[in-house]
């Protein structure tokens, strides 16, 4: 059990994000050997790829929060002193912490209303939630990756062996 959590804390996010990219490999793959070499194109692939491209960008906030990856503007925090780096890094990641509960509260209220519509994509006909709940997901993954961050940052004793 320790190490099943352990992968959940340091590859989820990464091993999703393969699966995703080799799935878009294969199956574009799939459609070019299907148009060039039988002469039938398959109506769903790209929408299918594009859904995993959709998911890819938004699981990789997770991502990104987890391996310290987040774009800055960071050249005003250097003229700075030490102190009050620090005291702006602890805004930031505050900040940080605050856009991503905002966007998950946006993105459930998002998917159950999406749920509700029963929209479906015209190609694969998959239910419009599910591709809704790509922003429902980063943004979780986001919030509970920059919550731990946080929580790691306050307990320097543990600090040491955990990225």
């Amino acid at each position: 059990m320790k190490r099943f959590l352990k992968w959940l804390d340091e590859d989820l996010e990464e091993t999703i994000l393969m699966v995703l990219l080799v799935a878009i490999a294969v199956v574009m793959m799939a459609q070019v050997v299907m148009r060039y070499c039988f002469r039938q194109s398959m109506p769903w692939p790209e929408e299918f790829c594009r859904f995993c491209f959709v998911y890819s960008g938004f699981i990789s906030m997770g991502y990104c929060v987890r391996r310290g990856k987040m774009l800055k503007v960071d050249i005003l925090v250097t003229f700075f002193p030490k102190a009050v780096q620090k005291v702006l890094e602890a805004v930031s990641e505050a900040v940080t912490l605050l856009f991503f509960g905002y966007l998950t509260f946006y993105a459930y209220q998002a998917t159950m209303n999406s749920m509700r519509g029963g929209m479906k994509s015209t190609a694969m006909e998959v239910p419009m939630w599910i591709i809704y709940a790509a922003v429902l997901i980063g943004s979780s993954l986001g919030l509970i990756r920059q919550a731990q961050k946080i929580f790691r940052a306050l307990r320097p004793a543990e600090k040491e062996g955990l990225n």
